[in-house]
């Protein structure tokens, strides 16, 4: 039988022992559990999600935006009550020719009761679905309605300039300059409109207005690339017209404003000594259309001045380089000619189109990836009006993003393998140790319910007052040892040796002291035992939970064992190799189409070389007999 004035100590011992077994349970088990931060809410997930769509579509990476917009959507973390993912959803759908898609969108936005602004720009956004597919009078009707009021300054601007190139379609240009004149000209936008809308204007016979516009972007600000060139070639169209009109001195001030290495030199160069040739001053033709020969020999405008510069010396009287510039163009003719078949060659070839795709998969507008090797080839100076052609570019534009659909197909069809060995070596190490794991975990629920109703029982125990007729309940462990000692003294005082009087009042003494020193902090340890109660309760309840969620884990181990995932993973190899065999086809076609177009054109440069060859040859031919006609008259009359 266990004495009574061992109990406390053996009390304590066993709440140490549990506290040491749930200090153990938490090392062994739990290491893992995150402490961490709060999660986060629902919406706070959608505004971090959304962060990283605006991301991509901001470094122009359409394609991974749209994905992660459609996989949220399925994740059920967007849907058709999120307005500004849906926004955004539509104007990639038109960005990837899908207006069905995106017209559903505009509509479902335009029915519910959303921000003004929002409204305007899903009307712009639906306005400019019509536009893109050449429903004109729909976007008109939408540009020029009461509903699309409030928009930002770029929005408006947009707004402003779709509705002039409608009108300007329809030969109204009044009403085309009414809506360009807010449109400040110093901007792209406006530049651009400009030039649009005095090219229509010349073309419809309104000729005065229209020089007037492109001349005013003789002298528009602007220092880029784009801003030079588009200077470059609005003096130009005003030089043509101005030669086309008979105004040859103002022709020949509006081609000098182009620039000497600018994109559209050759032009200006071939222009501008047309100009002199018409006014009659043809030593001051030859000079421009010598340099111009100089120049790349695969631009039009300079096929046009190798034969225009023997021409002028022919003029001039000078007939030995008349026939040598004669020669010279029937050569440059052959290597363009030659040129040419060798560029048929090439886009005959498998995998053209795809040699034209840019290096960066994000890049906007089209630049072939081989363009260096174009230009060297001379393929570039003939294709070029091509690919600058807004149908030709649609295609393109179709096969890249067809293309990245069917790398990530090839990528998953490469990853599926992995995934299934994967999900394969899961299965079985859940199999070999989840009987273990169970068996563990059961053990130590049967632990930390032991210790739960140790716990419970400690505190109840513990009563809220004082009580001195124990003095070791309410000791410190030091005082809880001298107690025992000194209390077995005083109980075996007499049956053991050197039990005197003096020992006796020795020990009296002793005890008194004892005793006064436990009341004296009894209160102060009472409290603290009933904190040191609660504080292993509250961990017994943590442990509890701890121990509730490995049981959760388990739970879902266990599910995982007999799911279908494996069969979900080998019906989706067949489904990706169908979507694989589809995008293959559907860029054969696309390939095939581009091929045809590029080859047709290549074919009409081909002709009309061959026509500028036979031509230089009846020259050669003509100089040579007229010289050998006057050699024949020379030697006759002498």
């Amino acid at each position: 039988m266990i004495p009574r004035f061992l109990r406390p100590c053996l009390l304590a011992v066993c709440v140490a022992a549990g506290a040491s077994s749930s200090h153990a349970a938490k090392v062994e088990f739990f290491d893992d559990i995150d402490m961490g931060p709060i999660p986060l809410g629902v919406e706070e997930h959608r505004y971090l999600a959304f962060g990283e769509v605006m991301f991509d579509f901001y470094r122009h990476a359409n394609f991974d935006a749209i994905n992660k917009l459609l996989v949220n959507q399925h994740q059920e973390l967007f849907n058709e009550d999120t307005d500004y993912a849906e926004l955004l959803l539509g104007d990639l759908y038109v960005t990837y020719g899908l207006p069905g898609n995106a017209e559903i969108i505009f509509n479902r936005l335009l029915k519910k009761d959303i921000l003004s602004r929002t409204r305007a720009q899903t009307w712009l956004h639906k306005a400019a679905l019509h536009y893109r597919e050449g429903n004109l009078d729909e976007a008109a009707m939408i540009l020029d309605g009461d509903n699309i009021k409030g928009l930002e300054a770029a929005d408006e601007a947009r707004r402003r300039l779709m509705l002039a190139n409608i009108l300007m379609a329809e030969q109204d240009f009044i009403g085309a300059m009414d809506y360009l004149n807010t449109v400040p000209v110093d901007t792209d936008e406006g530049r651009y409109a400009t030039y649009n809308m005095g090219v229509a204007m010349i073309r419809a016979g309104h000729g005065d207005d229209g020089l007037k516009l492109l001349k005013s972007l003789l002298n528009a600000g602007g220092n880029s690339d784009q801003a030079l060139a588009l200077r470059d070639r609005a003096a130009l169209a005003a030089g043509l017209t101005e030669i086309r009109n008979g105004n040859l001195e103002s022709a020949r001030s509006d081609l000098r404003k182009v620039r000497s290495d600018g994109p559209f030199s050759e032009d200006a160069l071939l222009a501008l000594g047309l100009a002199n040739y018409r006014a009659g001053d043809i030593k001051k033709a030859l000079p421009l259309w010598l340099e111009a020969v100089r120049r790349n020999s695969n631009h039009p405008s300079v096929q046009e001045a190798l034969m225009l510069a023997p021409r002028a010396y022919e003029e001039l009287g000078g007939m030995p380089q008349a026939l040598a510039g004669y020669q010279y163009a029937a050569s440059q003719y052959r290597e363009s000619m030659k040129d040419i078949q060798r560029a048929i060659n090439r886009i005959q070839e498998s995998g053209w189109a795809e040699n034209l795709l840019p290096e960066d998969v994000n890049e906007m507008g089209f630049l072939p990836a081989n363009s260096d090797d174009m230009a060297a080839g001379g393929e570039l100076s003939y294709l070029y009006k091509l690919f600058s052609s807004n149908a030709f570019s649609q295609r393109f534009e179709h096969y890249r993003q067809i293309h990245q659909i069917k790398n990530m197909v090839e990528h998953w069809q490469r990853s599926l393998p992995a995934m299934q060995e994967s999900y394969a070596i899961q299965q079985s190490s859940l199999n070999k140790y989840l009987p273990h794991v169970r068996q563990s975990v059961s053990e130590q629920i049967r632990r930390q319910e032991r210790l739960s109703v140790a716990t419970d029982q400690l505190a109840s125990d513990i009563p809220n007052y004082v009580d001195m007729s124990e003095p070791q309940h309410v000791a410190t462990p030091e005082q809880a040892i001298m107690w025992s000692k000194v209390d077995g003294l005083a109980r075996q005082f007499g049956t053991i040796s050197g039990s005197s009087h003096q020992n006796a009042l020795r020990l009296r003494r002793v005890r008194g002291l004892l005793l006064w020193d436990i009341a004296h902090q009894s209160v102060e340890q009472r409290e603290k035992q009933i904190q040191d109660a609660a504080t292993l309760q509250d961990q017994n309840q943590v442990l509890a939970e701890r121990v509730a969620a490995v049981k959760q884990q388990i739970r879902d181990a266990t599910l995982r064992t007999r799911d279908d995932l494996g069969a979900r993973l080998a019906s989706q190899n067949q489904r990706i190799e169908r979507i694989r065999v589809e995008t293959i086809k559907t860029l054969e076609a696309l390939e095939k189409s581009m091929q045809n177009d590029a080859l047709k054109l290549l074919q009409s440069n081909q002709k009309k070389l061959a026509d500028q060859l036979a031509e230089a040859h009846l020259s050669i031919a003509r100089i040579q007999d007229t010289s050998v006609s006057g050699d024949k008259n020379q030697r006759t009359s002498s």
